[in-house]
This record gives structure tokens, sequence and C-alpha cells, in this order.
């Protein structure tokens, strides 16, 4: 049986979810301190990571903050996807 392309909303939640798990992991977060600092409960945060769309932008701002999320890192969450090279150079070079 053939493999079924991923919806693009599933896409976006995936870099989403690769730049919130990845750095959490990096800087030793975990769920429960997670949900302490946003002031939400564990299922929340669990809920949150699980289908990032229903993360708040004050959410977000604060897991950025939290997690240390670099620029570019807090670009791709804006914008679902990785952002390649060249847009990066373009951006610091100021195209």
């Amino acid at each position: 049986m053939p493999k079924l392309k991923t919806s693009d909303q599933e896409e976006r939640a995936r870099v989403v979810r690769a730049c919130i798990v990845g750095n959490q992991e990096r800087q030793g977060i975990d769920d429960a301190y997670m949900a302490k600092y946003l002031n939400v409960s564990m299922d929340t945060v669990r809920t949150r990571k699980r289908r990032p769309e229903t993360f708040t932008l004050r959410e977000l701002q604060a897991v950025g903050r939290l997690l240390k999320l670099s620029p570019i890192q807090a670009a791709s969450i804006v914008l679902g996807r990785d952002l390649m090279a060249s847009e990066v150079r373009d951006f610091i070079v100021g195209r």
C-alpha cells in the first residue's frame, strides 16, 4: 500500500514540534517546568505540542524566551516551514 502524502497542516505542525521539542531537549526543560512557566496545566502543554496550531501568541512568545529559540527557529515556527539558506542569507544581506 502506498504511503499517503502528509497534509500541509501536518508538515507545518512538524516544523513547530521539531523546534520546540529539540530546544526543550537541549535546554533540559521538561513538560512540568514548561507548564509552570506558561501558567497552564501539563495536559495543556501536551495538547499544544501535539497540536501546535492551538498555541496562543502569548504562549509562543513565552516558549521562545524559555527555550532560547534562535531567530531562524522563531521565523520557521511563524512560517511553518524550514527556512532555506538562501532566504537567511538574503535577509542578513538585506536583499
